[in-house]
C-alpha cells in the first residue's frame, strides 16, 4: 500500500416573503417525537451496532400538525444515513484483477457500523490478488461521476456487479488499474483549492506544498440506473432537457448523491486511528496531460444528499472530522484556501457590503458581516494568513479557514448523544467513526432569517456548509442565491467572482415555494434543467456529457495555469453549449 506526500447583528432587513407561511406550514418547533418518524427516534446502542443497519426511511412530510418533524428528528435522521452508508458493502466473492470485489450499493448483511470503524478495515482487504479491496463502504461502491457520464458510445454497464473504470475526453482509468475511490476534482466548485500545512499552522512559501485537499462525486443506483435509460443521447442536440430524478412519477426509488473530501495524512494522523482511510486514484502532471496514480488517503468530509417522495428538494447532510481546524491537543490545524479568482463583486440588490443573517438556535439571530466587494485583500473582510507566498496569478491566498456560528444547538445535542450510544455500546473504543461529527441538516427551501425578527425554527441550518468542502465566505460557506464560476477581465487582467445573493434558486418545484435558499440545497438548486426547472444536480445539466462526450481531463493536483484553473469553474457549470 503506498502513502503520497505533497512537496454586530440586528441592522438590516432581508427577504422573508414566504417564511412567515412556511412556519404555520411546517410547524418545525414540536418537540413531540412523530410516531410515523422511526428515523427520528433518538439514537441508541442498538442502532450502532445492527446487523446489517437499514437505510432510514423518509421523513413524514412537513404540515401543520403537531407530529410534523423538527430539526432534532431530522439530526438523528442525518445520522442514521451515515451509520448505513458508512457500513460494509456485501463481498462478491471475488478476488482477481479488474473485477469488482463487492455488490455494488448493497449493505453486507452479515456486517455493520462497528466493523467498518476498524482502523485498518480497508487494508485488512487487501490481497496481491486484487486491485481492489475486498473492505469497501457502502457509499464508496456508488458510481463516481465518470462512471455515470462517461466518455462512450455505449449503454452504461450493469451498476452492481461492474468494476470502476473512468473514462474522460482524453485519458481513461481502466478496471485493472482504478480503485473505487477517484479523486479528481482538486477544488471548491471551481472557487477555491484548500490545503493543510505540512508544519501547523504555516501556510509553506509554495503552497502546493502543502497537503491539498481533493474531492469526489458519486451517485446510487437508483440515479444511475435513470441515466442508464437514455445514456448516451443521439447527440447533445437531442439530449434529454426534461429531466426528473427518481423518485418521480413512474419510478420510486430514492436517488442519493455522495460528495466525498480526503486529504493526505502525516504518519502520525495514519496511525492514530482516527481516520477512516481508503486507497484512491488520485492524478499528478497538468489538467491538459494528467497521469493516474494511487495513495491513502484520510476521509475528511462527506456529503449525503437525498431525494424522497416527501422532499423532491432533496435533503443535504454533511459530516466533517473533528480533527479538521484542531489537532487533538486543540492546537489550530492552519487548514487554508486560495480563491480562483482576485477580485470579488456581489449583485445590484445585494450591494457592496452584505450580511448573513444566522439562525443557529439562540435566542436572537447572528449577522456576520460578508467580505467587502473589490479586490480580494485583507482589508475587505478577508483572514489572510501572514507571510510571503507563491500565488498564481488570477488566484489569493492564503486565507485561514474559518467557522462561522452556523453548527446548531440542536445538531451538537444530537452528536454528543451519538457519542454516548458510543461509550455505552463498549465496541466504538477503538473506531474511526467517534471522530466524525454532523455539522448540519437541511431539509426544507426557506428564505434567509429576517435579521429583525425572532427565530424562525424553518432557518435552522440555512447557511449548511461543510468546514472543508465550503470554506470561502462569500462565495460557498455562506452562501445563498445564484452560483457560477469566476470570469476573466481582459480589459483589467482580474478574475472576478460575482456572488448574486438576491437570486431566487428554487425554481418550478411541485408543490415547494420559490425562495433565495442558503447552502447545499441553494446551490444545487441553481443547477437547472433545461427547461429552467431545479434539477438540483450538476453532473447532468451538461448535454454533451448526456451524450456521451465524457468529463474534461481529472483536476491535477499542484499549481496549474491561471487559463486552467479557470476553465476547472468553467467545466463545472457548463451547460454543453461547446465541448468542455
Amino acid at each position: 500500500m503506498t502513502r503520497i506526500t505533497q512537496t454586530g447583528w440586528r441592522n438590516r432587513n432581508h427577504r422573508a416573503t414566504f417564511n412567515a407561511v412556511i412556519v404555520a406550514a411546517l410547524a418545525l418547533s414540536g418537540s413531540a417525537i412523530a410516531q410515523s418518524f422511526p428515523g427520528g427516534q433518538p439514537i441508541t446502542a442498538a442502532d450502532l451496532t445492527a446487523t446489517p443497519p437499514a437505510l432510514p426511511a423518509e421523513p413524514p412530510a412537513y404540515n401543520s400538525g403537531s407530529n410534523s418533524p423538527n430539526h432534532t428528528e431530522y439530526a438523528r435522521f442525518a445520522w442514521r444515513q451515515f451509520i448505513y452508508l458508512n457500513s460494509p458493502a456485501e463481498p462478491s466473492g471475488k478476488v482477481s484483477p479488474g473485477v469488482s470485489t463487492v455488490t455494488r450499493g448493497v449493505v453486507n448483511p452479515k456486517g455493520n457500523f462497528v466493523d467498518s470503524g476498524a482502523p485498518d478495515f480497508y487494508s485488512s482487504g487487501q490481497s496481491d490478488n486484487s486491485n481492489f479491496s475486498t473492505n469497501i463502504l457502502v457509499w464508496e461502491s456508488f458510481a463516481h461521476r465518470t462512471e455515470l457520464l462517461p466518455k462512450s458510445s455505449s449503454k452504461l454497464p450493469p451498476f452492481q456487479t461492474t468494476a470502476p473504470q473512468f473514462a474522460y475526453q482524453n485519458i481513461t482509468v481502466s478496471n485493472t488499474e482504478s480503485r473505487f475511490n477517484n479523486l479528481d476534482e482538486n477544488n471548491q466548485i471551481g472557487q477555491n483549492t484548500i490545503f493543510f500545512p505540512k508544519n501547523p499552522p504555516t501556510p509553506s512559501s509554495n503552497p502546493f506544498d502543502d497537503y491539498q485537499i481533493l474531492f469526489e462525486a458519486k451517485v446510487n443506483q437508483a440515479e444511475y440506473d435513470y441515466v442508464q435509460t437514455f445514456f448516451p443521447a443521439p447527440s447533445k442536440d437531442q439530449a434529454p432537457t426534461d429531466l426528473v430524478l427518481p423518485p418521480n412519477t413512474t419510478d420510486s426509488s430514492e436517488s442519493i448523491e455522495i460528495k466525498a473530501a480526503w486529504r493526505v495524512l502525516t504518519d502520525d494522523q495514519y496511525n492514530s486511528g482516527r481516520y477512516h482511510t481508503a486507497e484512491a486514484v488520485y492524478y499528478t502532471g497538468t489538467d491538459e496531460d494528467p497521469t493516474p496514480q494511487t495513495g491513502v488517503f484520510g476521509l475528511v468530509g462527506l456529503h449525503i444528499i437525498r431525494k424522497m417522495e416527501n422532499y423532491p428538494t432533496f435533503t443535504y447532510a454533511t459530516f466533517q472530522h473533528m480533527d479538521n481546524l484542531k489537532t487533538p491537543s486543540g492546537q489550530d490545524t492552519g487548514v487554508y484556501f486560495l480563491t480562483s479568482y482576485d477580485q470579488l463583486a456581489y449583485d445590484a440588490p445585494t450591494g457592496s457590503s452584505p450580511f448573513a443573517v444566522i439562525n443557529n438556535g439562540s435566542t436572537y439571530p447572528v449577522t456576520i458581516t460578508l467580505p467587502k466587494a473589490g479586490d480580494v485583500v485583507k482589508s475587505n473582510g478577508y483572514n489572510f494568513v501572514p507571510g510571503t507566498y507563491q500565488i498564481p496569478a488570477g488566484m489569493a491566498g492564503p486565507i485561514a479557514v474559518v467557522q462561522p456560528p452556523t453548527i446548531t444547538d440542536t445538531v451538537e445535542a444530537v452528536n454528543a448523544e451519538v457519542k454516548q450510544a458510543m461509550a455505552s455500546s463498549g465496541q466504538f473504543k477503538n473506531s474511526v467513526w467517534q471522530y466524525y461529527e454532523l455539522k448540519g441538516i437541511q431539509a426544507i427551501p426557506v428564505n434567509e432569517q429576517n435579521a429583525n425578527e425572532p427565530v424562525d425554527p424553518a432557518t435552522l441550518d440555512f447557511y449548511l456548509a461543510n468546514d472543508v468542502i465550503e470554506s470561502s465566505q462569500p462565495g460557498v460557506q455562506l452562501f445563498k442565491g445564484g452560483v457560477a464560476g469566476p470570469t476573466a477581465d481582459s480589459s483589467t487582467g482580474k478574475v472576478i467572482f460575482t456572488n448574486n445573493r438576491a437570486a431566487a434558486n428554487i425554481l418550478n418545484v411541485p408543490n415547494t415555494p420559490t425562495v433565495t435558499m442558503g447552502g447545499c440545497m441553494g446551490c444545487h438548486g441553481n443547477a437547472l434543467n433545461g427547461d429552467g426547472d431545479s434539477l438540483f444536480n450538476f453532473l447532468l445539466i451538461n448535454k454533451n456529457r448526456l451524450a456521451g462526450g465524457g468529463y474534461a481531463n481529472p483536476d491535477a493536483i499542484g499549481a496549474q495555469s491561471g487559463d486552467a484553473v479557470l476553465e476547472r469553474a468553467v467545466n463545472y457549470f457548463s451547460t454543453g453549449s461547446e465541448d468542455d
